[in-house]
């Protein structure tokens, strides 16, 4: 019979493709490692995994086993969860992730007013790009997700819950510091910092243009394209462009003068947040339990 453990091991070789990072992942030796891997093996009768010095490879059998296996071992975390629920133990781990505005500036908040009211409990953050969230929600690595835009994928719900303003922003000094309102032409013609491409900031921006002028990101003055929110801002405070990003990630340097923003004319940038889950499999109580608290947030 194969045990939890040896999932969990092979799970670790499966994702790291090595013995030893593994080993140091689930606080095993490198040979007690490699002894539930040879187990597993032989309860299996197949080889999973190809050893050629440091390089280990999954064979074809492995990579039939892996989506099994990290589905058992979900669904023995959330029979854990259950019976503590059952148990009036409200205890685990919920998984969520948030691209880079909501993940940086919304849910923090919301995650430490939840867990205010349930000190036992431990919630993981993971912090990229909306179109890898998406795909981390859909492949079952998180529960919950929160992001900037909506990427069509199957299985996955999106749930409108926050609204955000973007806008175009400047720094100091710059020919639009002192103007309420530009048009569309004007932005064509400068510098322009610009989202990595699966951003929510750069999917609401592309079809926000589109609709507006039929402007493409390639008509656009582009000089650099960075990964988060942060580095837009400093990039921007810095000179190297112009940018639209969420009002929230510029508050502080619009109230200071460090940066300024201008009303782009015709173009509708405001935008939602969307909560995400997987409408094929069931969440867990901790999952279920944060969709509603965030759903009653203020985080205007």
């Amino acid at each position: 019979m194969i045990e939890i453990r040896q999932f969990q091991v092979f799970l670790a070789v499966w994702e790291n493709r090595s013995f030893s990072r593994a080993a140091q992942e689930v606080y095993l030796t490198q040979p007690s490692v490699s002894g539930h891997i040879r187990a597993l093996e032989e309860i299996l009768g197949v080889r999973l995994f190809d050893r050629s010095g440091k390089d280990v490879t999954p064979t074809s059998a492995g990579e039939v086993l892996y989506p099994f296996a990290r589905q058992i071992l979900r669904l023995n975390l959330q029979a854990e969860r259950e019976i503590a629920m059952f148990l009036g133990q409200e205890k685990g781990s919920l998984d969520l992730g948030g691209s880079n505005v909501p993940g940086q500036y919304i849910l923090p908040g919301v995650i430490g007013r939840f867990k205010a009211e349930r000190p036992n409990i431990k919630v993981i953050l993971r912090i990229s790009d909306t179109a890898t969230i998406v795909a981390s929600v859909a492949n079952g690595e998180l529960e919950l997700g929160l992001v900037g835009a909506v990427v069509p994928k199957k299985g996955i719900s999106f749930e409108p819950c926050f609204h955000d303003d973007m806008i175009l922003v400047v720094p100091p000094g710059h020919r639009f510091a002192d103007r309420g309102q530009v048009s569309i032409d004007d932005i064509a013609s400068e510098p322009f910092v610009l989202r990595e491409k699966g951003s929510g900031t750069r999917l609401t921006m592309e079809r926000a243009l589109r609709a507006a002028e039929n402007l493409q990101i390639s008509d656009l003055q582009i000089v650099t394209e960075m990964g988060s929110a942060e580095a837009i801002r400093q990039a921007v405070r810095a000179g190297l462009g112009c940018s639209i990003i969420s009002r929230r990630v510029v508050t502080d340097d619009l109230e200071h003068g460090l940066l300024y923003a201008s009303v782009l004319e015709g173009v509708q940038l405001g935008r939602q947040f969307y909560l995400i889950w997987h409408n094929q499999r069931s969440l867990s109580p901790l999952a279920l339990a944060f969709r509603d608290f965030l759903f009653s947030q203020d985080v205007s």
